[in-house]
C-alpha cells in the first residue's frame, strides 16, 4: 500500500485461495461518481490562456512521471497542480528536523521496482525493513515473538474458510469473516487477537473497514518480491528527481476539462489553459467527488469505474517524546484493543531507527481513521495516549505531534483506492483507458500495483505513452 507496508499475510491469503475464486470478473469514501460524468450541455469554455501539447493535472508521482515521459519525447508539457507543494499523497514533513512521511512511507518490493531503481540512480538512500514486531494483549502483557505471524496466519485461514463459504454473488468481507468466525467457535481471548489481526493486516492494509471490501476481490493484484524499503532521508527526494527541469504550476486548482472543441481546454483557479491533449492524474476521491467537470460526458463504463471503486483512508499520527520508552528491537508495535475500542490504534512503528527521533507513527483506517482526522489536537493524543498506557507504564506525555489528513483534503478525498464490494480488477482497466484526448493516470488506475507509489508511477509513464503512439 501507498502509506503502509505490504506484508506476507497477502501471500499467505493468495496462495490459500482458490483460482477460481481468485480470480477477477473481467489515485472520504463517498460510493458515488457524482458529477465526474458531468453532462456536455454545459457552456464550453473560452479558449484562451497558455497553450501546451498537453496539460497533465496533479503534480504527484503519477503526473510527474507522465510529464517527464512526455518532455524526453519532444512534447511541451505544462503540470497544473492545486497544491502549493509537488507529491500529491507523497508528503514528508521536516518540522521536526528529521523526514516523517505522512503520505506514502514505503517502496514496496524492491526487485524489478521502478522506484527502487529511481532511488538507486539517483543516490537516494533506502533502508530495508523487516517488520520486526513486538505485541501486547489487551491486558498489556507483551506476547511472545511469532505472536503476531501465528495471528495473521489465523486471519489468512479464516479468509479461506469464508470465501469457501460464500455465496456465488460477491459480499462483504466483514461478512465472510464472521461466518468463519462462527465456524471457528473461538474464546473471547482469540476473538480479541483476531479482531487485531484483520485490522492489522487487512484494514491498515487496505485503508478502509472490512465491510466495504469485495469478499471475492479484495486482494487481486500482483507483488514485487525482494522485501520492502524506507527513505530515512524523504521520500520527497524521488518526486523531486522526477520533477526537476518539468513546468509546474502551483496553486492551479482544475474545475473543467473541455476536449469537445478542436483543442483541450482547461479551466483552473488561474485562467484556462489550451492543449492537444490532457493527462488526469486526480485521485481517485477527487473523481467520486465530482469536482471537476468532464466536457463532454465521461463514457459510462468509465463512471461506473469510479462509482464502484473505493477510496480508503489510512491516517497517520505521529507522536514524539522526550525519551524511548519502548522496546529497542520493535519496529512494529502492535496492541490488542479492548472490544469497545476494536480497531483502535492497533499498529505503531518506531522512527527512531530510522531518523533517530523517539516517536511513533500511529495507524488507523477506515472510519475511525476519519474520526480521527476530524479530532482536534488534542482529542488525538488523548486518544493516542489512552491506547499506549496499558501496554508501557514508563509512558510519558507527547512533546511533539504531526498528523495527516487525507480524508478531509480537498485534494484526495482518502489515502489511496480499494477494491469494494461488486468491483474487480476490470473496473481499475476500465478507469485506465484512454478516452480520445484524455487519458487517466494514477495509483487506482494500476492494475497489479494499485495504492503503491510504484503503482501509481508506472501508470503515468504508460499514460504518457499512450499519448505518444
Amino acid at each position: 500500500m501507498i502509506f503502509l507496508p505490504r506484508r506476507d499475510f497477502v501471500r499467505l491469503v493468495a496462495l490459500a485461495v482458490p483460482a477460481s475464486l481468485a480470480a477477477g470478473c473481467g489515485d472520504s469514501e463517498p460510493d458515488q461518481a457524482s458529477s465526474s460524468s458531468a453532462s456536455s450541455t454545459s457552456t464550453p469554455a473560452p479558449p484562451d490562456g497558455p497553450t501546451a501539447d498537453v496539460l497533465v493535472i496533479g503534480a504527484g508521482i503519477a503526473g510527474l512521471r507522465a510529464a517527464e515521459v512526455l518532455v524526453a519525447n519532444g512534447r511541451r508539457v505544462i503540470v497544473l497542480e492545486a497544491r502549493d507543494r509537488l507529491g500529491g499523497r507523497i508528503y514528508t514533513d521536516r518540522s521536526w528536523g528529521v523526514p516523517v512521511e505522512l503520505g506514502a512511507s514505503w517502496i514496496h518490493g524492491v526487485e524489478n521496482n521502478p522506484i527502487a531503481a529511481l532511488a538507486a540512480a539517483k543516490g537516494i538512500p533506502t533502508q530495508a525493513t523487516d517488520y520486526e514486531s513486538v505485541m501486547y494483549g489487551a491486558d498489556g502483557r507483551r506476547r511472545g515473538d511469532g505472536a503476531l505471524d501465528d495471528i495473521e496466519e489465523q486471519v489468512a485461514d479464516l479468509v479461506e474458510a469464508g470465501r469457501e463459504g460464500s455465496p456465488d454473488t460477491d459480499e462483504p468481507l466483514r461478512t465472510a469473516f464472521d461466518r468463519a468466525i462462527a465456524a471457528a467457535d473461538l474464546d473471547p481471548s482469540e476473538r480479541l487477537n483476531v479482531e487485531m489481526g484483520i485490522t492489522a493486516s487487512i484494514e491498515h492494509e487496505y485503508a478502509t473497514d472490512t465491510v466495504n471490501l469485495s469478499a471475492t476481490n479484495f486482494d487481486d493484484g500482483a507483488n514485487e518480491g525482494g522485501g520492502d524499503a524506507l527513505l530515512p532521508e524523504g521520500y520527497d527526494q524521488v518526486f523531486a528527481a522526477v520533477a526537476n527541469g518539468l513546468d509546474v504550476r502551483l496553486g492551479h486548482v482544475v474545475t473543467s476539462i473541455d476536449t469537445s472543441g478542436d483543442r483541450a481546454v482547461v479551466v483552473t483557479s488561474q485562467g484556462n489553459f489550451q492543449a492537444g491533449a490532457v493527462v488526469v492524474t486526480v485521485p481517485l476521491g477527487v473523481l467520486k467527488a465530482g469536482t471537476i467537470e468532464f466536457l463532454p460526458a465521461l463514457p459510462e463504463p468509465k463512471s461506473r469505474a469510479i462509482a464502484k471503486l473505493g477510496m480508503g483512508t489510512l491516517s497517520k499520527t505521529c507522536l514524539r517524546f522526550e525519551s524511548q520508552f519502548w522496546p529497542d528491537d520493535a519496529e512494529l508495535i502492535d496492541i490488542v484493543p479492548s472490544v469497545s475500542r476494536r480497531g483502535q490504534w492497533v499498529e505503531s512503528l518506531s522512527l527512531t531507527g530510522l531518523v533517530d527521533v523517539p516517536a511513533l507513527m500511529m495507524f488507523n483506517a477506515g472510519e475511525f481513521a476519519r474520526a480521527v482526522e476530524a479530532m482536534t489536537d488534542p482529542e488525538v493524543i488523548a486518544s493516542a495516549s489512552s491506547a499506549l498506557k496499558p501496554a508501557f507504564p514508563e509512558f510519558s506525555a507527547p512533546t511533539g505531534l504531526l498528523r495527516s489528513a487525507w480524508s478531509v483534503d480537498p485534494f484526495s478525498l482518502g489515502s489511496y483506492s480499494f477494491i469494494g464490494v461488486g468491483a474487480s480488477l476490470a473496473d481499475r482497466d476500465a478507469l485506465a483507458e484512454p478516452d480520445g484526448r484524455r487519458v487517466f493516470a494514477g495509483e487506482a488506475c494500476s492494475r497489479d500495483h494499485a495504492a503503491t507509489v510504484h503503482g501509481a508511477y508506472a501508470s503515468g509513464e504508460a499514460a504518457a505513452k499512450a499519448l505518444l503512439r
